[in-house]
């Protein structure tokens, strides 16, 4: 565990003895796919940390629509921002294959911060980055056409993801249509029409679940 946060961008840096303060404050939870972690409004408990497996951030219109705000893997932390100004949670979270995930309660990390600031710098960094990527959202689901927005959605997949592959760049994660029509703020038909559009334009290729960018250029003037 001691490893594991020291690989973690919130808790690197810091010495062995003061790694060896945060263990006996670290909880362990195994979960299975498909398990809410938290409702959005429920009161905030804990922070937690990825181990392994993903974790989807999303809030739910009053039709029962997703809006995925971010898809976490290991290393990457969630429940963060009510340890700050002490609100419910904002979003849902919930496991997206089976996964382990690391939380520390409210209240440990609350008095965490007062010893080690630093930590605090660390969270609002990431807390930045992620205002960033919830502004370009809302500017793309208010200007942009879902066929803009998918091709951006997937260059963005592979800036994060991406493996070279034989014929371009793989996304390195298994999203369904549902998943990536979901980020894009659409319908699964209209994921699936508008990607095969892309394929059939030579820009993608796709083999079932795997995406793989054959064009860059190309779909960032699809983007556009």
């Amino acid at each position: 565990m001691k490893e594991y946060l020291r690989r973690t961008p919130v808790f690197s840096g810091l010495s062995d003895d003061e790694l060896e303060e945060i263990v006996p404050l670290v909880v362990k939870r195994k979960l299975r796919k498909d398990t809410v972690i938290f409702h959005e409004g429920d009161p905030a408990a804990a922070f937690y940390l990825v181990k392994s497996g993903r974790v989807k951030i999303y809030k739910t219109s009053r039709d029962g629509r997703e809006q995925v705000l971010a898809i976490l893997n290991s290393g990457q932390i969630f429940g963060d921002v009510p340890m700050f100004d002490g609100g419910p949670y904002p979003a849902t979270a919930a496991t997206m294959d089976d996964s382990e995930i690391y939380l520390i309660r409210r209240g440990d990390f609350r008095e965490l911060l007062k010893l080690h600031p630093e930590i605090a710098l660390k969270v609002i960094s990431v807390l930045g980055a992620r205002l960033r990527q919830a502004m370009e959202l809302i500017r793309d689901l208010s200007f942009k056409q879902v066929p803009h927005r998918l091709a951006g959605l997937l260059l963005k997949l592979a800036e994060r993801y991406g493996e070279e592959a034989a014929g371009g760049l793989r996304i390195n994660l298994a999203l369904s249509r549902q998943d990536l029509a979901d980020i894009a703020g659409t319908s699964r038909e209209t994921a699936t029409r508008e990607l095969k559009k892309m394929e059939r334009a030579g820009l993608i290729g796709i083999d079932r679940r795997q995406i793989t960018i054959i064009d860059r250029e190309g779909l960032r003037e699809w983007a556009r």
